[in-house]
């Protein structure tokens, strides 16, 4: 028989029998004291090195490495709470000296093992400009963050945050450590040192912890970021996958090693031995040592009266010298210098001049360093506003890239002198080819090399309007800026009044620049460019392109001098293929001319909410969308007609434009002056 007291001793533990057993089914602990190939799940760039130590990056641009815990966490009991868990690792981040840092790393929680289209860079390999910020991602990470982004609100380029889902971070400190609870050290991430960092979840108190300090060091009684009221359970999914992500970014030169690594969701995690870990600490070389630099100031000393003498006479060629500016670090670090420039385009001489504009001149040339085809750019340096377009055009395109963009390869300023280089595009730009001069004996382009063009022109826009870091709105969309590589690939370039905001920004009032006949009506109203207004331009393009006719040619008469114009009146007419280049002597498929005819009035439509977005546009191109089927206001009918039982309907929009043509059977009384006729989508009024 069971006393009282076993009885319900035996009904308790019968009761928390469920979340007892949930709780021990799902402990999970692991220790790294070194690392193998075959014990962690490598992705991307992520290696083990030969001292064994778990390196998801090297000191090499544009790498991103992840590496995971082989085996998936159930992380949360059958209540769907998120386990208390602990984990601490030692890393080590490392830069080269004298160039930019990368952009860091760090510790996550993930829903599944794939990167799920993670970029590098800022983005620290956990998310890319369309998934940041997605509640769908289920991500947790802390980040070791050793660059500053503004656009996800950093605070400064050495800081530990906490993310979820985001890399706007919940919580953000500088990087440091606690000596005591009153005294905050700081602490360089990337300064190669190792370093230990300690997550510490407690689900029962809603409490995160995140520690940083030293390796070696014990650890500190207060954390560099505390947490309260967090709770994860909304955020991660069922199980995980635990480990890390790193990226270096397109400029930085950075390596991200972890050298050892335990996790519990049962208590602390295990201890590490810090004993024989290797250290990533640049060596320093004899000219760094204290002897060199005393040996070195005593012959300074004595050599300072004959120095002076050289100084002196070389003050007048300071001037000269490229200095790096503030600016330039902030947006691309690769300065050519202006003898290589020379020396590429052989003196800037005529002969190697490939053409002038208001700018300046733009010379081909080869970089004698690595053999490169080259264009350089010269802006003129009497151009009120040389500088400021230089510097857009270096913030925007030096950080693009695309394979419809043409890509930047640096920069050079020589006094007052500035200069850009292109990679060289030998078919040059696209209305050479659209209207080739009297001595071209036949059309350059055929009608599947113009469609491959315009697709290539949207695939640019739509990077520059939706898939990149920030909305770029080029400003200047128009045949002569865009070029033609070697095989035809579209590349649109000339970024100089290029404008760059956040993709939830609205744009700023502006001046109206661009060319006359591709800008967009509200952009002369209001000074406002927004994506709506490239698309324009681009809608030009589009009938210049199948056309083969310059947006305004004073050679024509009135009716024919505006080739939008034209084109809208050649549509209310039926007869809108008439508008196709002669030059093509008929070769072209009928569908795709009138695919491009029509998406070319689309997209140059006189109101902007009523124009398609460039990535409806491509998929029209593509054949993945249908052509929009117009709104309908207003159907007119010939006052001669005699029998108003079968009338002719002339389907039109506000601005007289020809949207279709039906002949339809209407009965309504001779003496009405209007009539309403019911049709497939719309009310089609019938007016006497």
């Amino acid at each position: 028989m069971f006393t009282p007291f076993q009885l319900s001793s035996f009904l308790t533990v019968l009761l928390l029998w469920p979340l007892l057993a949930s709780q021990f089914i799902q402990a999970k602990t692991f220790s790294y004291g070194n690392f193998n190939e075959t014990g962690i799940l490598l992705l991307s760039d992520s290696v083990i090195n030969s001292e064994r130590v778990l390196t998801l990056t090297n000191q090499t641009l544009r790498l991103i490495g992840r590496a995971l815990h082989p085996d998936p966490i159930r992380i949360k009991n059958n209540y769907n709470s998120v386990l208390s868990f602990s984990t601490t690792f030692v890393f080590s981040i490392v830069t080269s000296p004298h160039v930019l840092a990368g952009h860091g790393m760090t510790f996550l929680m993930a829903p599944n093992k794939s990167l799920m289209g993670a970029k590098g860079t800022q983005f620290l390999g956990l998310f890319n400009s369309s998934t940041n910020g997605l509640q769908s991602n289920h991500l947790f990470a802390v980040e070791f963050d050793t660059n500053f982004s503004p656009e996800f609100g950093d605070i400064d380029d050495n800081h530990v945050g906490v993310d979820l889902n985001s890399l706007q971070s919940l919580e953000s400190q500088s990087a440091g450590y606690w000596i005591d609870r009153n005294l905050l050290r700081n602490l360089s991430l990337k300064s190669g040192k190792n370093i230990q960092a300690w997550i510490d979840y407690d689900h029962v108190q809603d409490q995160l912890n995140v520690t940083v300090a030293l390796a070696g060091m014990e650890k500190p009684v207060r954390p560099l970021i505390s947490v309260g009221n967090f709770n994860l359970s909304g955020v991660v999914e069922e199980e995980v996958y635990v480990g890390f992500s790193a990226a270096t970014g397109a400029y930085g030169l950075e390596g991200h090693y972890i050298l050892g690594w335990s996790f519990s969701t049962d208590g602390k995690a295990p201890p590490l031995d810090l004993s024989r870990l290797p250290s990533f600490i640049r060596k320093k070389s004899i000219t760094e040592t204290r002897g060199f630099t005393a040996a070195v100031a005593v012959t300074s000393a004595v050599l300072f009266l004959v120095a002076v003498f050289f100084v002196t006479r070389k003050l007048k060629k300071i001037k000269d010298t490229q200095l790096i500016e503030a600016w330039e670090l902030e947006f691309w670090p690769h300065r050519i210098p202006f003898e290589e420039l020379k020396a590429a385009t052989q003196g800037f001489r005529n002969e190697q001049l490939l053409g002038s504009g208001g700018f300046g001149r733009v010379y081909r040339g080869v970089l004698p360093a690595n053999g490169l085809e080259v264009a350089v750019k010269c802006i003129t340096k009497d151009s009120t506003e040389g500088m400021k377009e230089f510097i857009a055009e270096i913030s925007s395109v030096g950080r693009l890239q695309h394979r419809n963009l043409v890509q930047l390869r640096g920069w050079c300023r020589k006094k007052e002198q500035l200069f850009i280089v292109y990679d060289y595009m030998p078919n040059g730009s696209l209305d050479k080819m659209i209207f080739p001069s009297r001595e071209a004996k036949k059309i350059a382009l055929s009608w599947p090399q113009r469609y491959a063009i315009l697709k290539g022109v949207a695939a640019g826009l739509l990077y520059l309007h939706e898939q990149w870091d920030r909305r770029v709105v080029h400003r200047d969309v128009k045949s002569s800026n865009i070029l033609l590589d070697s095989e035809l690939n579209a590349k649109l370039g000339d970024f100089g009044l290029a404008r760059l905001y956040d993709h939830t920004q609205n744009p700023q009032t502006t001046r109206v620049v661009g060319t006359v006949g591709y800008i967009a009506p509200e952009v002369t109203n209001t000074g406002k460019v927004t994506p709506s207004s490239d698309v324009f331009s681009f809608g030009i393009v589009l009938l210049e392109v199948a056309c083969g006719r310059r947006p305004v040619d004073f050679s024509k008469d009135s009716e024919q001098l505006v080739l939008l114009d034209w084109v809208r009146d050649l549509h209310q007419k039926r007869e809108l293929v008439r508008a196709a280049d002669p030059n093509l002597n008929g070769m072209y498929d009928m569908e795709e001319m009138e695919r491009v005819l029509k998406l070319g009035l689309f997209c140059s439509h006189s109101q902007p909410e009523k124009r398609l977005t460039i990535k409806t546009a491509l998929q029209i191109m593509e054949g993945q969308a249908p052509l929009p089927v117009n709104e309908i206001s207003w159907v007119s009918v010939d006052a001669s007609v005699a029998d108003y039982s079968h009338v002719d309907l002339h389907v039109t929009d506000e601005s007289n434009s020809l949207l279709a043509f039906a002949s339809k059977s209407v009965d309504f009384a001779t003496t009405s002056t209007s009539q309403k006729y019911q049709g497939d989508s719309s009310d089609y009024e019938v007016g006497r």
